[in-house]
C-alpha cells in the first residue's frame, strides 16, 4: 500500500526513536554537569520531563495540553524569582537554560526542535569551564559535546528500527579527527581577556579561611582536606619551619572576634608595587609559583614579604596580597619572598600604633591585670615574651576539640581550661602583648604542606590552616611569634595529617577521603597520582600562558609568522588525514578488476551504437540479443562475452586477460553496420 505525500512528508520530519534517545540523554548530561550549580526542584523538573517524554513516545500518556504547558513555565519562573534575589547572575541564567530544555521536550515533535535543543546542549557546555576549570569539569564539557554530536547524527540519519550506538561512533570520529587543529589553537592562539563582562557566580560558597577570627575558626578546617593551594619553588623548597603562608593580618578584637584593618588607613596602607622602604631585606629572595584554588575571596598567600609584577594585585604594608577581584576561577601567581628580613623596624605610624595596642572595654580583665603586672616586672618586650611562652609550654595542652568559652574568653582559656587549638593560643598570645603595651596582631593562614616525593611541589590543603602572631619590638620590627610551638613543637616540624591521622575529629567533614587509607602503598600512590595531574593541569593547560612562548620556541626553534603557519598547516593535514585515507580504501574498494573493466568498455561501445545493456541484464544474455538484433557482429559479440565469462567465473581455464583485451580493442560497432 503506498504512502499519501502527508505520509511520506510526516516520516521525513518525524524524530526516531534513536534520535528521542540521544537527545534525553544530551539533557541527562547537561543536568549532570551543572547539577551542583542547580536548584533541586531544577533537577526533579527536569526528570518529570524526560519520563514525561519516554512515556508519551510509549503511548501511555499524550503531550501535555497548551493550558498545562503555560502553568509548567509559570511555575518555573516563579521558583527562579524565589530561589534567586535576582536574575541577573549566571546562576539564575543556567537555571533558566536547563529549565528551557527540559519544558521543551514535552513538545518537541520534528527533528527541527531537536535540533535546536543540541544546541542549546552545547551552549550549556560551554558555560562549564565558567564554573568549574578543574579535570572532571572538562571530562564533564567533553562528554556533553560528545553526546550532543551523536545526537545531531542520529536526528539526521534514517529512521532506526531500535536504539543504536552507531551515532556515537560517527560522533567520536569526527571529535577525534579536530583534535590535531585543537592542540594547535591550543599551542598557539594567544590567552586574551574576555571582551565581555559576565556576572561571576555568587551563590558559590566561600572556601577555606575566612576574613574573620574567633574560637573554633581555624580547628573547623581540620574537617577538610580540600586543596587550599599548590607551590613551586624555582630552587630548593625552604624548611617546614619557613613555610608560613601568610594570607591575612587581624588586627581590630571586640572582645570575641578578631577581624582585618582597613585596607586605606592613614599610614597608607596599600603600598605601591616596587616600594619597599619598609622592609629591611637580609637576604637573597625565594622565587615560587603558588597555584591558587578558587576560593571566591580576595585575598591570597605568600611567604613573608611577598613582592610580584602580578597585574591586580596590590600590596598591602603588613604584608598582605590583595588581589583586584574575587578568585573565583584557578590561577597562577609569581611570587618572590625574603625569608629573612626585618619588617617596619624604624617605627611605626601613630596610626597602626594605636590600631596594634587597642583592646575592647570589659572584656578579661584577669588578663589585662596579669599582663600589665607583668610588664612592671618585665618591661623588656623579648624576656617578656620568652616567660609568656614558658606558661604556654608548662601548662596548656594542643587539641583538635577545646572546650566551648564564654564571653571572657582570653581568661577563660588562659588560667582555666588551657586546652585549645592555634587560633586559642594566638589571639590569647596577641591580647596578653597589647594588654602588656606592646603592639601585636593575629596573622592567618597556613604552615607548611606536603612535599611531593617526586616532582617536588607543595600541597597545602585546609587542614593546614594556622594562626600565630606578630609582635613589634623596637629597633627590630615586626616579629613572627607562634605560641602553639611552645605547646605542641612537632606541629611545626609535621603535619596535623601525621599528628592527628588516627583521631576522630581529624577529617571530620570527608569521612571518605582517600588521606584517611593513605598508610596503604596502592592508596597513597593513587593521592600521589592525583595531586601531580591536578598540579600539572594547572600549570600546562590553565596556566599555559606562562610557558607558550618557552614551549613554541622549544617545538618550533622560534616564533615567527611562517614558523606558527607551517604548524598550521601540518595541524590541518592531519586533521585531514583520516578523511583522505577512508576515501582512498573506499575508490579502491569500489574500483572494479581489469576484466570488468573491460566488459564495461565493450558494453560502451554497443550503447554508442543503440544496443544499450538493459538493467539486470546478464553479459550472456546481452549478447545473444545483440546477435538476434544485428547478425553481422554476432561471432564477435558472443566470442567477447563467452571469454569474459570463462575468465571471470570458470577457474579451471587459464586467465587470457590480454586477449580479451584485444578482442575489445578490434571490436567497432559502427564498422560492421557501415559494411552491412
Amino acid at each position: 500500500m503506498k504512502k499519501t505525500g502527508q505520509e511520506m512528508k510526516r516520516a521525513e520530519w518525524q524524530l526516531s526513536r534513536n534520535g528521542l534517545f540521544w537527545v534525553l540523554f544530551a539533557f541527562a548530561v547537561v543536568v549532570l554537569l551543572h547539577m551542583e550549580y542547580l536548584p533541586p526542584w531544577i533537577t526533579v523538573t527536569g526528570l518529570v520531563c524526560v519520563l514525561w517524554r519516554i512515556l508519551e513516545y510509549r503511548g501511555a500518556v499524550p503531550f501535555p495540553p497548551g493550558p498545562l504547558k503555560a502553568l509548567l513555565v509559570a511555575g518555573c519562573v516563579a521558583g527562579l524569582a524565589l530561589t534567586y534575589p535576582s536574575l541577573l547572575a549566571l546562576e539564575p541564567m543556567l537555571s533558566m537554560l536547563v529549565a528551557g530544555f527540559g519544558l521543551k521536550l514535552l513538545e518537541m515533535h520534528h527533528k527541527r526542535d531537536a535540533v535546536v535543543l543540541v544546541y542549546v546542549a552545547l551552549f550549556a557546555a560551554a558555560m562549564g569551564p565558567v564554573f568549574s576549570q578543574d579535570i572532571p569539569g572538562f571530562i564533564g564539557v567533553l562528554l556533553v559535546c560528545a553526546v550532543a554530536a551523536a545526537a545531531l547524527v542520529s536526528i539526521n540519519q534514517p529512521k532506526a528500527r531500535g536504539l543504536s550506538m552507531g551515532p556515537a561512533v560517527i560522533a567520536l570520529k569526527i571529535l577525534a579527527s579536530a583534535v590535531p587543529l585543537m592542540l594547535a589553537l591550543f599551542l598557539v592562539m594567544p590567552r586574551l581577556g574576555a571582551f565581555w563582562s559576565i556576572p561571576v557566580p555568587k551563590h558559590q560558597a566561600r572556601t577555606g579561611v575566612s576574613d574573620s577570627m574567633a574560637p573554633g575558626e581555624f580547628s573547623e578546617l581540620v574537617g577538610s582536606d580540600k586543596v587550599a593551594f599548590r607551590v613551586r619553588f624555582d630552587g630548593e623548597v625552604p624548611a617546614r619551619s619557613m613555610l608560613y603562608w601568610r594570607g591575612l593580618v587581624f588586627s581590630d578584637f571586640d572582645g570575641r572576634e578578631w577581624t582585618q584593618a582597613d585596607f586605606y588607613g592613614s599610614d597608607h596602607l596599600v603600598m605601591d608595587t616596587y616600594d619597599y622602604s619598609h622592609v629591611e631585606r637580609l637576604g637573597s629572595p625565594v622565587s615560587y609559583t603558588v597555584t591558587m584554588e578558587p576560593t571566591h575571596r580576595r585575598w591570597l598567600f605568600a611567604l613573608s614579604t611577598p613582592g610580584t609584577t602580578e597585574r591586580g594585585v596590590q600590596r598591602l604594608r603588613d604584608s598582605r596580597l590583595v588581589n583586584g577581584s574575587r578568585i573565583s576561577h584557578r590561577r597562577n601567581y609569581e611570587f618572590r619572598s625574603w625569608l629573612d628580613h626585618r619588617l617596619e623596624p624604624g617605627g611605626l605610624h601613630s596610626y597602626r600604633q594605636r590600631l596594634e595596642t587597642s583592646l575592647p572595654a570589659g572584656f578579661n580583665p584577669e588578663t589585662v591585670r596579669i599582663a600589665r603586672e607583668w610588664a612592671r616586672e618585665t618591661p623588656d618586650a623579648d624576656t617578656l615574651i620568652r616567660r609568656v611562652l614558658e606558661l604556654y609550654n608548662r601548662s596548656f595542652v594542643y587539641t583538635l576539640e577545646p572546650p566551648r568559652l564564654g564571653r571572657h574568653t582570653v581568661d577563660e582559656f588562659l588560667w582555666q581550661t588551657q586546652r585549645g587549638f592555634c587560633e586559642h593560643f594566638a589571639s590569647s598570645f596577641v591580647f596578653f602583648m597589647r594588654a602588656a603595651g606592646h603592639p601585636a596582631r593575629v596573622v592567618g593562614g597556613y604552615l607548611g604542606g606536603e612535599v611531593h616525593p617526586t616532582e617536588e611541589f607543595v600541597t597545602v590543603r585546609q587542614y593546614d590552616a594556622h594562626a600565630w602572631a606578630e609582635v613589634w619590638i623596637e629597633g627590630i620590627g615586626w616579629v613572627r611569634v607562634d605560641p602553639t610551638a611552645a605547646v605542641a613543637p612537632e606541629r611545626i616540624e609535621m603535619s596535623l595529617a601525621d599528628l592527628f591521622g588516627d583521631d576522630e575529629g581529624f577529617l571530620a567533614n570527608s569521612q571518605f577521603s582517600p588521606l584517611r587509607f593513605r598508610n596503604f602503598g596502592l592508596v597513597n600512590w593513587f593521592i600521589l597520582q592525583r595531586d601531580y595531574l591536578d598540579y600539572a593541569w594547572a600549570t600546562w593547560v590553565l596556566g599555559y600562558e606562562r610557558q607558550q612562548a618557552d614551549v613554541l620556541n622549544r617545538l618550533l626553534g622560534g616564533i615567527d609568522a611562517p614558523r606558527l603557519g607551517l604548524l598550521f598547516l601540518a595541524a590541518a593535514l592531519v586533521t585531514l588525514l583520516p578523511y583522505l585515507v577512508v576515501r582512498f580504501v573506499n575508490r579502491r574498494r569500489d574500483r572494479l578488476e581489469p576484466t570488468d573493466q573491460l566488459i564495461l568498455r565493450f558494453c560502451r561501445k554497443l550503447e554508442r551504437a543503440g544496443l544499450p545493456r538493459r538493467t539486470g541484464e546478464g553479459i550472456l544474455d546481452f549478447a545473444r540479443r545483440v546477435a538476434a538484433e544485428r547478425p553481422q557482429m554476432a561471432n564477435e559479440v558472443l566470442a567477447i562475452a563467452n571469454t569474459y565469462a570463462m575468465q571471470r567465473y570458470d577457474e579451471r581455464h587459464p586467465p587470457r586477460r590480454h586477449e580479451l583485451k584485444m578482442m575489445v580493442r578490434r571490436f567497432n560497432p559502427a564498422k560492421k553496420v557501415t559494411h552491412s
